[in-house]
């Protein structure tokens, strides 16, 4: 994959992990909290690692 489709990946991930949290916030669906914190931990994650494994400019 290259590094302009992880980057669009990443960003749907957590556009959808933000849509999640808040649908469960508004049903009020109990253990929001353990959702929250792994799920934030998972798309962390997920950035860190397209931080790592971006390609940089050789030209700078």
């Amino acid at each position: 994959m290259n590094q302009k489709a992880y980057l669009r990946m990443m960003l749907v991930v957590t556009v959808a992990y933000g849509v999640l949290i808040a649908l469960l916030a508004m049903f009020g669906v109990g253990g929001i909290g353990v959702v929250a914190i792994v799920g934030g931990i998972i798309v962390g994650l997920g950035w860190a690692l397209t931080g790592v494994l971006a390609k940089r400019d050789p030209t700078t």
